[in-house]
């Protein structure tokens, strides 16, 4: 993410200064005048660029410890974000980062394209799950099972771009979990948490990933049933985003956030909820955006999955947790049916 949580990508420029996110005033629902968000249809061909907000895996420190001073993982905690995480995810084609928050004791919500390959199988072998109690220190569980929404096709601008994570043990003391949003979504300010690249407005997602960051932002419009979208603003019309859709504004100042790779799959709060998982950013190019380039500079646009869309499917799915050792069993069936094959063959 841009200036998100304590990975996001803020709307200040370097040279002004970084905020304090540890003391930074948490923007309430009430401190700007609410509207529904209207759907829009979105030109698809006006895109210069459409991408996934996801990112290799950090390197973890010269020990290969998260709680190596070298690492990359560091934020504030006892702020309600603690059952936010940090995903390492070993795929077929290599080992990425996303972020996620808990809705269980052993379920972490996500996105699917973070699991799934481009034509949506999922090819996810194992995820380790970090999580961040309150009273410090760093817990890695595994996980040996990721759940992908059934619809995706592995298209960017997904309504399915989905996923839950089944941990192999539950979460200890300190580790929030977090209900989903039922309400009317609005333009209210909400609070998004990522682990993914860091940078400011002017210059991008310049910096590592990996540090939990938290910002601000609003939501301009939905695209389709499951997408909601934000323009990241510095105040200046001219590079406006969502004008050209005709919802126009220029944001929330020096609280304005955006997202970047690896924030991917992390959650979207409005009234302490989960309303959004990050999935996707794009930009119309020059001369709203203010480089040309998708790169979470201004004049760019982050796309959510809303979760009220999938409120039933994360319910049934989630109250389904397999147990380790089913898992294990369905494997090795599956490998024993592979070389039964083989032996045919």
């Amino acid at each position: 993410m841009k200036y998100f949580a304590i990975a996001l990508i803020s709307a200040l420029t370097a040279a002004a200064g970084p905020i304090n996110f540890a003391s930074a005033p948490r923007l309430q629902a009430g401190t700007l005048p609410s509207r529904l968000v209207p759907t829009v249809a979105i030109p698809d061909s006006r895109f210069l660029a459409v991408d996934r907000k996801i990112t290799a895996a950090p390197d973890l420190g010269t020990s290969g410890d998260i709680n190596d001073a070298a690492g990359p993982f560091r934020f504030p905690r006892g702020i309600g974000l603690d059952g936010t995480v940090a995903l390492i995810i070993n795929r077929t084609d290599g080992s990425f980062l996303c972020s996620g928050a808990m809705i269980a004791p052993r379920v972490a919500l996500s996105a699917a394209h973070c699991f799934a390959n481009d034509s949506g199988a999922n090819v996810t072998v194992s995820t380790d799950v970090y999580t961040f109690p309150s009273g410090g220190g760093t817990t890695i569980i595994g996980s040996s099972l990721a759940k992908v929404h059934e619809l995706y096709d592995g298209a960017v601008i997904n309504d399915y771009d989905i996923a839950l994570v089944y941990l192999d043990s539950p979460i200890g003391p300190g580790v929030d979990t977090y209900d989903i949003f039922d309400g009317s979504v609005t333009n209210a300010p909400y609070t998004v948490v990522g682990f993914g690249s860091r940078g400011d407005g002017k210059s991008g997602s310049t910096l590592p990933a990996g540090s939990r960051r938290r910002g601000f932002n609003q939501f301009d419009f939905f695209s389709s049933p499951g997408v909601l979208w934000s323009d990241f603003d510095n105040g200046e019309p001219q590079n406006d985003a969502s004008c050209v859709v005709g919802v126009c504004g220029t944001g929330l100042g020096r609280f304005e956030a955006s997202t970047a790779p690896g924030d991917s799959g992390g959650p979207v709060f409005l009234n302490g909820k989960i309303v959004g998982i990050t999935s996707f950013g794009a930009t119309f190019g020059a001369p709203i955006d203010i480089d040309n380039d998708l790169n979470s500079t201004f004049g760019e646009f982050n796309g959510f999955v809303y979760t009220g869309f999938h409120s039933a499917w994360i319910e049934r799915n989630a109250a389904a947790i397999p147990e380790p050792s089913t898992v294990a069993l369905t494997l090795a069936g599956l490998a024993g049916l592979a070389a039964a094959a083989r032996r045919r063959a």
